[in-house]
């Protein structure tokens, strides 16, 4: 097999020929690494280190080699404004006829949200009412051109904003912002992630009809350190099992990205309908494992881009013996049987070249020890 029907199989539970594992780099993954490797392009950096190539949306790509979602937002009678301070910060002031909304980032971290009360809420929610999505031309092309990038060695995967609550709380508001707003104006709440929703299901409606993709990943970032069961079956829940449902009438499939502690919200996430999960973590950085994921989800689980243990493959000083016995550990023969796809985490993380030089070795030599549903 090569990566893209290796991947291709796992997303469609079937057998695979040998473990399967990626990683998603860029330049800040590459800074540590010698001059050869920083020059390259991260398609060309994972041919390096022989994984499979489960590319993530436009992620550590540069422009030219980005294929654009086939939808857009369009905004009308909004004008923005961008200034940058002398410390680094930048500011974003959206003028609209409803009234104006001022949010301020550091380091691509936001440290002023735009919607802090309840009037910047109505003036979201009138924004949101007035919005609509268009298609976008040439998605097709940008896209191929990208799968030919890529070859065989895997599949572009397009990658869509958060769902309205986790937008809210990781955007637009933050967390304690949206949970008082919540609060003290629940109908009024209810109904801008109403409207929110019902624009994003266009968005859905787009490209599911467009994109050529096999499958793709809604960025949630969902965490209950962010939200709770309670909040996601309320709220979360009912509106990813409406995307998910519009992307399979036009036979795609789904993988929701989620990371951090994510234990106590899988047997909700269940419920979503979605067909693949991508970057459960284990502790201690997250709260699942890849067993706990199973047990929960059920054997057949996709687990697309589980990340293999932080702790271990991020420890500063860890050497090749270390990350071999970790691998070791890791896979278990109910581990090897899963549909998983390991992936090393590594975005946006200074990281030694050898490190995965390291993992590429020891899958090599323990190539047969297949996760087909008949090893083990």
């Amino acid at each position: 097999m090569n990566g893209r029907e290796r991947l291709h199989s796992i997303l469609n539970r079937k057998p695979v020929d040998r473990l399967s594992w990626a990683t998603l780099v860029d330049s800040q993954t590459m800074s540590l690494m010698p001059e050869p490797e920083r020059a390259m392009t991260p398609w060309e950096f994972y041919r390096r280190i022989g994984c499979d190539v489960m590319q993530f949306g436009g992620y550590g790509l540069s422009e030219e080699f980005r294929a654009p979602l086939p939808a857009r937002p369009v905004w009308p009678e909004r004008t923005i404004e961008r200034t940058e301070q002398l410390d680094g910060t930048v500011v974003v002031t959206n003028k609209t006829p409803w009234g104006t909304l001022v949010s301020a980032s550091r380091n691509g971290h936001p440290v002023k949200s735009s919607v802090e009360t309840l009037g910047d809420m109505r003036v979201l929610r009138s924004m949101w009412e007035h919005m609509r999505y268009e298609e976008v031309p040439g998605h097709e092309e940008s896209f191929r051109r990208a799968e030919a990038l890529i070859g065989d060695y895997g599949m572009y995967l397009p990658t869509l904003d958060p769902s309205p609550v986790q937008q809210l709380i990781e955007v637009d508001m933050g967390a304690a912002n949206f949970y008082y707003l919540l609060q003290d104006a629940p109908e009024e709440m209810e109904a801008l992630l109403g409207v929110m929703h019902e624009r994003r299901k266009q968005e859905y409606e787009i490209v599911a009809r467009r994109t050529p993709a096999e499958a793709v990943i809604p960025v949630e970032n969902t965490s209950s350190t962010l939200t709770s069961p309670a909040i996601y079956e309320r709220h979360s829940l009912p509106q990813i099992r409406d995307y998910c449902a519009i992307m399979h009438r036009r036979g795609k499939k789904v993988v929701l990205h989620m990371c951090g502690l994510l234990r106590n919200l899988l047997p909700i996430v269940r419920r979503t309908g979605c067909d693949g999960y991508n970057a459960t973590t284990p502790p201690t950085v997250g709260d699942t494992t890849f067993d706990v994921a199973l047990d929960t989800l059920g054997e057949e689980a996709v687990l697309f881009g589980g990340i293999f243990n932080p702790n271990v493959f991020q420890k500063p000083g860890v050497t090749c013996e270390e990350i071999r016995a970790e691998l070791d550990r890791l896979y278990t023969p109910r581990i090897r049987r899963a549909n998983l796809l390991l992936w090393l985490g590594a975005d946006g993380l200074p990281t030694p070249l050898e490190r995965f030089l390291w993992v590429g070795e020891w899958m090599d030599e323990n190539a047969d020890l297949r996760s087909s549903r008949d090893a083990g």
